[in-house]
């Protein structure tokens, strides 16, 4: 028991806790620091992608998500002139160079959808992407001959006519497999055309199938009726609401027969004849309004009705937008100034489109950041705002707000979405007889009067080419109606005398042994004297944008001006690539053949912008 007292104490009692060798072993590699480590930093993780909840996208029959491929992708750097973005996609799949596959139509359940006499049925389109509020699509094709533009262009299933809009049109929305007649079962739905109206004076008509009846509105009728409501709406136009719902449309009513604008009805009239000059003579009292007789009370199923749009030339419509218009120096409205010339002080027409290929149900699409509200429209807007009493809503507010609107929307007005056109108007007729006006001065929408959203990451202030003005038609619980842009061998159903050069069908009827292929004639008993006047008779001389045109005939010079974009894209994108050809494994000969061509039409059809005048540089040099 004594020698176990006397035992030497534990190694362990004897070296410290925190004793570290100071010459490392093949057991202790490393010898620790003393020091204490850091404290590690904190793992940054990615932000998670929002996804749509399962009852949203149970309530989304097409199952497309409202996420968008445009900002997950960046673009290219910024370059010292106009340009398109480019961003980082994917190469196309050989199947991205098919032709443009037809859309998908299935028929109404459990009962088909059909025209009163029962010889058409409306169908949904499904299947595609269709534009939402901030975005846009059209379709898109991969092309060889387009290699530095990632091989996509612009292209679109048939029909290929002036017709109403799949994509541009509400999800509830039923068309005929023409797609010139379309209705809706639901509320208020709108569907827009795919042709706008950027200047001239563009005419179509619309004809009521299901609607007001003949006899007039039923007063014993119970619960909701068919009606129908046209006119003419811009893109920032919301889809989900009836044409005059906001300040980015212009509609007409089939009750009562009214102008719908801001959800305000309103009556027409005839426009006073000033013989003022500049200010003076746009400023001036109300016009009276027009008492319509007892059978024009409403829009009744079977009526023609024919739309009228007037809109001063590009060029005007710059200046205005840009702030350098005068109004008591710009006393026309711009046609008789050639399209080249540039006031000084107003920006470049010029088309720049920052689009993306996507891929969506096995087609292409363009996917764009499209334009929305600015605060001072949606001011505009508003139920509660008075236009003819300004004054006492400004001091009646505490702070002032700079989208705060001041005076009513002019061609001066300081927010740019609040200007107006002169020389604009909308006018209406019945059966080929002129009404009367339903607007005058509407607001001008060319950048940046439209602007798309800077949350998402858009670039501002540049046109895409189709920035405008579209044929727009809703239909309420039933309401069928089906329009007519003239570019049928029919023609127009009862266009007015002034409409040079179209078709009728009641001219067709009278003379069967012409043939449809035959140039077409002008109508009976039209001047060529009254060529390139519009319906007031204020403009005098022949003039080609001061023409009354149908709106079919637009459609032929937007696919042109599209094909004509595509080549400039692709010559800017050969430039910015050194003049070589890029990894798309194309010849030089063939990308030389589509930079020459490019350089000719852009040269030919585009003068006046910066970017034609680069390419031509760089192309000769």
């Amino acid at each position: 028991m004594a020698e176990a007292s006397q035992s030497p104490a534990p190694m362990q009692g004897l070296i410290p806790d925190d004793y570290t060798p100071a010459v490392p072993s093949p057991l202790n590699p490393r010898a620790p620091s003393k020091t204490p480590a850091p404290a590690p930093a904190p793992v940054h993780r990615e932000q998670r992608e929002k996804k749509d909840s399962l009852k949203k996208r149970e309530s989304n029959p097409n199952g497309s998500s409202s996420a968008s491929s445009l900002g997950k992708r960046k673009a290219n750097a910024a370059h010292a002139y106009p340009s398109p973005q480019r961003f980082n996609v994917p190469p196309p799949k050989p199947s991205d160079f098919d032709p443009p596959k037809d859309d998908i139509m299935i028929s109404h359940e459990p009962y088909p959808l059909e025209l009163p006499d029962g010889e058409r049925q409306l169908y949904k389109p499904i299947e595609l992407a269709e534009n939402k509020r901030g975005y846009r699509y059209g379709r898109a094709v991969a092309d060889p001959l387009f290699p530095h533009k990632q091989f996509y262009r612009s292209t679109s299933p048939a029909p290929h006519y002036a017709r109403l809009s799949f994509e541009d049109a509400d999800r509830w929305m039923y068309f005929t497999t023409n797609a010139l007649v379309t209705t809706n079962e639901k509320g208020w739905r709108m569907v827009r055309s795919n042709v706008c109206a950027r200047e001239g004076t563009m005419y179509y008509e619309i004809r009521v199938h299901r609607g007001v009846p003949p006899e007039g509105p039923e007063p014993d009728a119970q619960g909701p009726q068919p009606h129908v409501r046209f006119g003419f709406a811009r893109r920032e136009a919301p889809l989900d609401a009836p044409v005059g719902f906001d300040g980015y449309s212009y509609g007409i009513t089939d009750l009562r027969f009214e102008t719908m604008h801001r959800s305000r009805p309103g009556k027409f009239f005839h426009p006073k004849k000033t013989k003022g000059k500049g200010a003076k003579a746009l400023a001036g009292a109300a016009p009276l309004p027009i008492q319509l007789a007892p059978e024009d009370q409403h829009i009744k199923e079977g009526d023609i009705i024919g739309v009228e749009l007037q809109l001063p030339s590009l060029n005007l419509h710059q200046k205005i937008v840009s702030g350098v218009y005068n109004p008591a120096v710009d006393i026309g409205d711009g046609f008789d100034q050639p399209s080249y010339y540039l006031e000084p002080g107003a920006e470049i027409t010029d088309v720049i489109r920052d689009r993306i290929p996507v891929a969506y149900k096995g087609n292409s699409y363009f996917e764009v950041l499209d334009h929305v509200a600015s605060k001072p429209m949606e001011v505009y807007s508003d139920r509660q705002t008075n236009l003819t009493n300004l004054a006492s809503a400004l001091t009646n507010q505490a702070t002032a707000s700079k989208d705060v609107i001041k005076t009513p929307p002019n061609p001066n007005h300081e927010h740019a979405s609040l200007r107006t056109l002169p020389q604009s108007a909308m006018r209406i007729y019945k059966n080929g007889v002129l009404l009367g006006t339903a607007f005058e001065n509407l607001l001008a929408f060319l950048p940046p009067a439209s602007a798309p959203s800077k949350t998402m990451g858009a670039r501002e202030g540049f046109d895409d080419g189709i920035v405008g003005y579209f044929p727009a038609v809703s239909c309420f619980w039933g309401g069928v109606a089906e329009v007519n842009f003239g570019d049928s061998t029919e023609g127009f159903w009862a266009p007015p005398k002034h409409l040079a050069g179209a078709p009728t069908a009641v001219a067709k009827a009278r003379s069967p042994h012409v043939p449809t292929d035959a140039p077409q004639q002008r109508i009976s008993g039209e001047q060529p004297s009254m060529v390139g006047v519009d319906a007031s008779g204020e403009k005098k001389g022949w003039n080609p944008g001061r023409k009354c045109r149908g709106v079919g005939e637009r459609y032929k010079e937007q696919i042109a001006e599209d094909i004509v974009w595509d080549l400039v894209d692709e010559v800017d994108f050969f430039m910015q690539d050194g003049g070589e050809v890029g990894s798309g494994g194309v010849a030089g000969s063939s990308v030389s053949a589509v930079a020459g061509n490019a350089n000719a039409a852009a040269t030919a059809g585009m003068g006046r912008g910066t970017r034609g005048v680069k390419e031509e540089e760089g192309v000769g040099a």
